[in-house]
């Protein structure tokens, strides 16, 4: 009986060996995460487009402080994708809804976009945002308040000792009344600023 024992002490002590022995092997060739590394994985990738994030939309007719009317509607489309953290994307070219919310003119004719959505996959999106800036455009320029202004111009004539014809302030004054103007052409590129986050279909 004790032999019987003996044996049988010997052999599972020999099967436990290469059990250790084979996990040892296989520990060797695997690496596993740090408790650092493990815990700075996140569960998941956010689909919403952050407030703050701009964008370029491209107008689809043209906008003038002369014409438009509060509450006129207007019609653009994304210039650039744009993107969530997780990939997902309203693509260039989908439809962005706006309207006008002011129209001025006068010494400071500013020209206040607002807009209401632009196209996704699953159908309209709520669109909270704030024009901030007309690239490639020098007659106009973005205001503090998200409204659009005609530039202020300063012709050469301006700056120069020499001196003026007395019919020159009043030629001058003539024409920057006439020119004073917020213009912006269909195709027009405007940088807008989301001011609300933007959830996307997952």
């Amino acid at each position: 009986m004790a032999r019987f024992r003996g044996a049988f002490f010997g052999v599972a002590t020999g099967f436990l060996t290469v059990i250790f022995a084979c996990g040892m092997a296989v520990a060797q060739g695997h690496t596993f995460p740090t408790s650092a590394e493990a815990t700075s994985v996140s569960p998941g990738i956010s689909n919403e487009v952050p407030a703050g994030k701009t964008v370029l939309i491209r107008l689809g007719q043209r906008l003038e402080t002369g014409r438009a009317r509060p509450g006129q509607r207007f019609k653009a489309t994304l210039a650039e994708d744009l993107i969530a953290p997780n990939g997902r994307s309203i693509p260039r070219g989908s439809r962005v809804r706006g309207h006008i919310s002011r129209a001025s003119e006068g010494l400071h004719p500013r020209l206040l976009l607002s807009f209401d959505g632009v196209e996704s996959q699953r159908g309209w999106e709520p669109l909270i945002a704030s024009v901030t800036g007309v690239p490639g455009e020098h007659g106009v320029k973005d205001d503090e308040d998200g409204s659009i202004k005609a530039a202020s111009h300063e012709s050469k004539s301006d700056t120069m000792d020499e001196p003026r014809s007395p019919w020159s302030k009043i030629t001058g004054v003539a024409g920057f009344f006439a020119d004073h103007s917020v213009r912006l052409e269909k195709g027009t590129i405007l940088e807008i600023r989301l001011d609300h986050a933007l959830q996307l279909a997952r």
